[in-house]
């Protein structure tokens, strides 16, 4: 969990702890989460008091949060900390409480927490809505949890009468998801309880578009995207976001001159774009995450062009983020890493080159012409 969310409790005089997933990054020390949980007995009006730029969502158990670049917080107005709506999985029961810095275990759920075992609680009315759904999807993507014998996540789904999750309730999940570990697991949950068709249908189109599979042994569009979460050295959330939609736009391209999905990495550098956009993210961010898609194949075909055909996209601060898309891309392929390394090293003489004053980007040595003044 990233310490910085948790220093807002501080200002909070009234008692709060930490809950849901969010005790459990503690927990397991998974310090990429953005999202932190937390249940307070401060009332709204006591926050806004003690916290500033609070916002109110409006969405379910959510009474307001505070949204940052390095997450979320999600604040839940409750009576008593020691009686906290309980949830179907017993795992998501445990809490942190960040003043005592101790961890409460309301439901004796101790034994499941060391077997990793994600067991729906006897105690607690099964109920079927997309939130628990996104609950166990955020479960199994931060944590190498194991399903109870007999227990199919499947039976979660509402299916279509089951009410969506809000545009803001999307975002939240999705930040959760991608800043697993396992992010594949919560996606493959997703994708088999009807959710992603429902809310998501531009990845959902993935699904239907086989590969070669002379490149590709995972399978199809949607098995490689999530294949390449595996590769991940980091969960910054544009990286992320860029190897979620980089062959979003695989199911919308034509073959051309013996490219079997011409243009793709530009018309999902639109998709990216436009479902960003609806998820209110900010125009900066947007931008960045479209670049990312739009020139992923651009690495592999960089020992081929001349450099002021690429001068301008190794100048951009992205570059080397672009070389991890590429990397991740590769990886979950046949290929083999060859074609990131030789890609690295094009980049890495074309920084030397841009350094040296007496050559051109490409390294070509510069006439030099000396001015001397009169005598």
């Amino acid at each position: 969990m990233n310490r910085n969310l948790i220093h807002c409790l501080e200002d909070i005089p009234a008692r709060s702890v930490i809950t849901s997933s969010s005790a459990l990054d503690l927990y397991y020390n998974f310090p990429e989460a953005r999202v932190l949980h937390v249940s307070t007995e401060a009332d709204l009006i006591e926050l806004a008091r003690h916290i500033g730029a609070l916002e109110y969502p409006g969405i379910e158990q959510v009474d307001a949060l505070v949204a940052g670049e390095e997450g979320y917080v999600l604040f839940s107005c409750v009576d008593s900390v020691l009686s906290l709506p309980r949830s179907p999985f017993t795992v998501a029961n445990f809490a942190y409480d960040p003043v005592e810095r101790k961890y409460l275990d309301r439901t004796g759920m101790y034994r499941d927490l060391r077997a990793r075992l994600l067991r729906v609680s006897g105690e607690v009315v099964f109920k079927a809505d997309w939130q628990t759904v996104a609950q166990a999807a955020v479960l199994l993507s931060h944590f190498d949890f194991t399903t109870e014998e007999g227990l199919d996540l499947r039976r979660l789904s509402p299916g279509k009468h089951g009410e969506e999750l809000s545009l803001l309730e999307q975002r939240l999940l999705l930040e959760e998801l991608l800043a697993g570990r396992n992010a594949a697991e919560g996606f493959k949950l997703l994708r088999s309880t009807g959710f992603v068709d429902l809310h998501w249908p531009e990845l959902a189109a993935m699904y239907g578009v086989d590969h070669a599979k002379e490149f590709h042994p995972e399978g199809n569009v949607w098995q490689h995207t999530l294949e390449t979460f595996a590769y991940r050295k980091t969960t910054d959330l544009a990286l992320s976001y860029a190897l979620l939609f980089h062959d979003s736009g695989k199911p919308l391209a034509e073959p051309n001159e013996g490219r079997k999905f011409d243009r793709h990495a530009q018309i999902g550098g639109g998709i990216a774009t436009r479902f960003l956009r609806r998820l209110g993210y900010d125009e900066g961010f947007i931008t960045d995450v479209s670049f990312l898609v739009r020139e992923h194949m651009l690495p592999s075909f960089l020992h081929e062009l001349p450099t002021y055909r690429t001068e301008k996209i190794m100048s951009s601060q992205l570059f080397p983020l672009l070389l991890e898309v590429h990397r991740c891309d590769l990886s979950s392929t046949y290929r083999g890493p060859d074609g990131y390394y030789r890609a690295c090293k094009v980049y890495r003489a074309y920084l030397k080159n841009v350094r040296n004053p007496f050559r051109t980007a490409d390294g070509k040595k510069i006439l030099q012409r000396y001015v001397h003044s009169g005598r």
